[in-house]
């Protein structure tokens, strides 16, 4: 299973922020996918809502602010709003799948990841024709549309505006879709899933579609050498605990022995 951590880790802590993608990192996912959107001197940043309104308490829209306005913002979660800058050099060498929000931001994007040393990047959006404008800066990079309704309609736009792959919410997926889907070449990801049961049953289904959660914690299965090497350090651990609780047991016991003998001498 090829798991996406959503907007960093949003189920384990405050989305799109740097803590996020750490603990996205702890849990060991293949990629962490965050949000992007263009403030108004052409700067990245990352944010799902075109409003501050969640963050911040603030209803102003991220296009009408400068960088500097957003940085010295005051968030509800106590972290701040990061630039995509900030975000790449926290992933490392953990790849990011980045969705483009709004408008303006595909000509920036193309040359802010001139500068990128890690992993190449998916680029993802529901805005199709921000995406075409970046598909054709000439990155190499994989691009994916995003449709939450009509998936065939979608499927077919996408294959024929040359883009990679499709993002469907995971309730759109079918035999039907999945066949369709593979038949034009597309790579595939699905919507946030958090159950671990469903996550199993989708990718039983639909083996090759990277699957994103705001839970990685419920989704990466550690490998077998590290689940045998924590196993057998609990049973070491539990071994010793029943040592001690059986030397202590003794000890309690020794001295009421030794009044008995004590009292027969």
């Amino acid at each position: 299973m090829y798991v996406i951590g959503h907007r960093g880790a949003a189920g384990l802590a405050p989305e799109n922020t740097l803590e996020s993608i750490e603990v996205a990192q702890k849990y060991g996912v293949d990629a962490i996918e965050i949000d992007i959107r263009a403030t108004s001197d052409n700067r990245l940043i990352l944010c799902h809502d075109h409003t501050l309104l969640r963050e911040a308490n603030t209803k102003k829209q991220i296009k009408d602010l400068r960088l500097r306005q957003i940085q010295i913002t005051i968030t509800n979660s106590g972290h701040p709003i990061p630039t995509l800058a900030e975000a790449l050099e926290a992933a490392g060498d953990t790849p990011m799948v980045i969705e483009g929000k709004g408008p303006k931001w595909a000509e920036l994007l193309a040359v802010e990841l001139l500068k990128h040393q890690g992993p190449a990047p998916i680029v993802i959006s529901d805005n199709q024709e921000e995406l075409f404008v970046f598909a054709q800066q000439d990155t190499g990079l994989d691009t994916y549309l995003i449709t939450w309704t009509r998936p065939f309609e979608a499927m077919y736009l996408a294959k024929n505006l040359g883009f990679s792959g499709i993002s469907l919410n995971f309730a759109l997926y079918s035999p039907l879709t999945y066949w369709y889907g593979r038949s034009q070449k597309l790579k595939m990801i699905m919507s946030p899933v958090n159950k671990r049961w469903l996550a199993r049953l989708l990718h039983f289904l639909y083996p090759t579609v990277a699957i994103t959660t705001d839970f990685p914690d419920r989704l990466v299965r550690k490998p077998l050498l590290t689940r045998l090497s924590e196993k057998s350090k609990d049973s070491t651990y539990t071994r010793r605990s029943q040592r001690r609780r059986s030397n202590t047991v003794r000890s309690r016991k020794s001295p009421k022995n030794s009044k008995g003998r004590q009292k027969r001498d």
